[in-house]
């Protein structure tokens, strides 16, 4: 195990190693009313549900979502986090009750889908190299990776990444699958 690291410099030149998403190109900032400007002739954007019952706020949610293999797998150590923010339900305007997909959106838009999801991330050190070459052959300190050595350590990438790229009215909430019990509760920032 290597030694608690202290919380990286994370900017706007580097945001994006730390918080990655495979699929879109998301801009640097992401406000409170990201996707609500959709509409067409028979949908319109309304807010996504974050399904955090506990939430009794109407503002945005972005949710850590902690997992590990700890427990599972043999020999597993690692944490692995993600940011999934609140995205856009479409509701269709002669039934206003009614949500509905419109898959072709995203296209137009990344911000035109129900959530958007990135992975954290960090960079390896050379102590964990040298103490686990067969795992980490082939990189070099700094290489980024998705695996966390400590729930402390993901927690606080995580709001630090939350704190650079959210702006407006957003809550950061944490659902933690490693616990058994009550693993959901809201990160006062």
């Amino acid at each position: 195990m290597t030694k608690k690291s202290s919380i990286p410099n994370i900017n706007s030149d580097n945001i994006d190693d730390y918080m990655n998403n495979w699929e879109h190109n998301f801009p640097l900032k992401i406000d409170d009313k990201a996707g609500l400007d959709y509409q067409d002739e028979k949908v319109r954007a309304i807010l996504h549900n974050s399904c955090i019952f506990e939430k009794k706020s109407k503002t945005r949610c972005v949710k850590l979502e902690i997992t590990s293999f700890r427990g599972i797998s043999w020999g597993a150590i690692h944490y692995y986090g993600k940011l999934i923010a609140d995205g856009i339900d479409f509701q269709i305007i002669e039934d206003p009750r009614t949500t509905t997909s419109n898959w072709d959106a995203k296209k137009i838009n990344p911000f035109y889908q129900w959530t958007y999801e990135f992975r954290l991330r960090r960079p390896l050190t050379e102590d964990e190299i040298n103490l686990d070459p067969d795992r980490w052959d082939h990189y070099v300190p700094g290489d980024f990776t998705d695996c966390f050595n400590t729930k402390e350590e993901l927690i606080a990438i995580a709001i630090e990444c939350f704190k650079k790229r959210f702006t407006g009215d957003w809550e950061l909430w944490m659902v933690d699958e490693t616990v058994i019990k009550n693993g959901r509760y809201q990160i006062e920032i």
